[in-house]
């Protein structure tokens, strides 16, 4: 009761703020002391802006030959639809011109990149072709190839996978028999993601509630705790992401509970974060800002 009387006073205050604002994603970057233990290391992180304030958001790292990479997702004007693209980022702050990796005639967000030996994949958010695919890097990091369709015939959003005891988990939202993506969370396991043998998990959903679920980045350690990074789209889509300590993760149980709330008060602009990714000493995440209609 309190989250739905809380979601509509956020809604009529953001019909308030439109009214004023425009708003735009962009994302955040930077080194931080090892090991991240306080949400204050996120401060004072370097800014990437879209030139024409379009959308640069759901931000994943990748590092090769000590060279420092952030795939992203990426919307202009010409193709409204999302796309996704890479830029090069340097310990001075400065990057290099964004350059798209990945267009298609349906929508991609989510670009989660991971490795596997000495090979690169990703598996972008494919819900409108409802699929679930991986691809492969052929040419780093600009070349990427279709390996296979994961899984077929499913809504599902921002995949995330996680090597664990033996076994690839893969974490995703569907909106099987709820409202909106984020009301659940599913797991799926298997033991080789290049050639997998899915089985869902016999506790599915392993979370269920309202946009508090959605994964907003791949699993990482925080305060010595392994952690999942989620969305909580309570006020508004992307409000604030919850770190859920993963207590249990097995083939037969899985449990997490809330450890912290990334909020967006680095900066009086910002209403909104819902992707971070924390890489060793490297972080990167997305915000939205709010600027003054003239």
């Amino acid at each position: 009761m309190f989250r739905s009387l809380a979601k509509k006073w956020y809604k009529y205050q953001q019909k308030k703020q439109d009214k004023s604002f425009d708003s735009h994603w962009y994302l955040r970057f930077g080194w931080i002391e090892q090991p991240f233990s306080s949400l204050n290391q996120l401060n004072d992180l370097f800014e990437i802006h879209s030139p024409h304030r379009f959308t640069f958001a759901d931000s994943f790292y990748a590092e090769k030959d000590n060279r420092h990479f952030i795939f992203f997702e990426e919307v202009d004007d010409q193709h409204p639809v999302g796309f996704l693209s890479v830029l090069e980022v340097f310990k001075d702050g400065t990057y290099s011109k964004p350059t798209t990796i990945l267009k298609l005639d349906y929508h991609l967000s989510y670009p989660c990149v991971f490795k596997i030996d000495d090979d690169w994949y990703m598996i972008p958010e494919t819900s409108a072709n409802k699929t679930i695919e991986l691809w492969k890097c052929v040419q780093f990091p600009l070349r990427w190839e279709k390996h296979s369709n994961l899984i077929e015939n499913i809504e599902a959003v921002d995949s995330t996978p996680f090597y664990h005891e033996g076994l690839w988990y893969l974490f995703t939202s569907t909106r099987r028999d709820c409202k909106k993506f984020g009301d659940r969370l599913d797991l799926f396991f298997t033991e080789d993601i290049l050639n997998p043998n899915w089985q869902e998990h016999p506790m599915n959903p392993v979370c269920r509630g309202s946009q508090q679920f959605r994964m907003a980045g791949k699993p990482f350690y925080y305060q010595g705790q392994l952690v999942r990074p989620s969305q909580d789209s309570l006020k508004r889509y992307g409000g604030n992401i919850e770190l859920k300590a993963i207590t249990q993760l097995s083939p037969t149980a899985y449990e997490e509970k809330l450890l912290e709330v990334v909020l967006p008060d680095w900066n009086q602009a910002d209403d909104g974060c819902h992707t971070i990714n924390v890489e060793d000493s490297f972080v990167v995440l997305d915000a939205i800002r709010l600027t003054p209609k003239k």
